[in-house]
């Protein structure tokens, strides 16, 4: 899958471009919480109906629950590592999210470059039992929100939840189309392209250009429970997908949400700013053993 690599790379570095510009235009930041919940409806429902109906059976969801757990664990490890007060749960929620993996915008991409629409499959799975997860911690952000947040908004923050729902009636209700693999396969650029834009935006945007370094400590230490967790899970994983999947999603680059979260509800949290300039170093080991591990099965 060289071809879709190159395109998953370059969309990468194009998307990053449109993000260092529109964090220049004091127009597009007067505005830039718009631009969110679009990427949100527009990119992240396509993906999650195509994986729902694409879902094969409740075996296929064995590994997928296994990185839940994980993802619940580093949950526990934010919320324990936040100190107390009035706004630990909504700080916690938004600290934990950014130590988890970044799976829609970077395993699934990634995974579809190396091992092609089958690596895809089963790390979109992944990042759809994620959105599960994730739906009920918007909610949480929501409800503690600093900037209060208006009632119509939240449908189009759960729309990727709605959209699983609608994947698995189509499941159970029709035949899944052939294109739909070629779809999915195809959507990873598009991931890669507004998930870099719409992250840098978020990451320069006004509001959130706040002191980083006091955020290490703890970025660290969830970091390091995140690796410790996946990467060793990788090395028991029954396919190389899952396999390549797993690596991935302990080596990864940060959490595309959480910044701009922090912006749609009113947050500033320096382990999230940490976690958004340093989460990138493990981008490239990431992707090379994931390669290595695909080569090897």
């Amino acid at each position: 899958m060289p071809m879709i690599g190159l395109v998953v790379v370059l969309a990468y570095a194009l998307g990053a471009a449109v993000g260092v510009a529109s964090a220049r235009s004091e127009r597009l930041a007067d505005t830039w919480r718009i631009v969110i919940r679009w990427q949100i409806v527009v990119v992240s429902v396509g993906v999650s109906i195509l994986a729902a109906w694409r879902l094969e059976g409740l075996v296929d969801l064995a590994w997928p629950l296994i990185a839940a757990g994980f993802t619940c664990a580093i949950m526990v490890v934010a919320w324990w590592s936040t100190p107390r007060g009035s706004d630990r749960t909504g700080r916690a929620v938004l600290r934990g999210w950014s130590a988890n993996a970044n799976g829609g915008f970077w395993v699934i991409p990634v995974a579809t470059a190396i091992a092609g629409a089958p690596g895809a499959v089963f790390a979109v799975i992944v990042d759809r039992l994620y959105i599960v997860i994730f739906g009920f911690f918007t909610w949480i952000l929501r409800r503690h929100a600093p900037q209060p947040q208006r009632l119509r908004t939240s449908w189009i923050d759960q729309a990727p939840v709605i959209a699983l729902g609608i994947g698995l009636i189509l499941n159970v209700t029709r035949e899944t189309p052939t294109w739909t693999a070629t779809a999915l396969e195809w959507a990873a650029p598009l991931l890669a392209f507004s998930g870099a834009a719409v992250f840098v935006g978020s990451v320069l945007h006004p509001s959130q250009r706040i002191p980083w370094r006091p955020g290490m400590p703890v970025w660290a230490l969830l970091s390091a429970v995140r690796i410790l967790l996946f990467v060793p899970a990788a090395l028991l994983a029954p396919s190389p997908e899952i396999a390549i999947a797993f690596v991935l999603f302990g080596l990864t680059i940060p959490a595309f949400f959480p910044p701009q979260l922090s912006i749609l509800y009113g947050y500033r949290d320096s382990v999230v700013a940490a976690t958004a300039r340093w989460g990138w170093v493990f981008a490239a080991p990431g992707i090379a053993a994931a390669a290595i591990l695909w080569s090897l099965g």
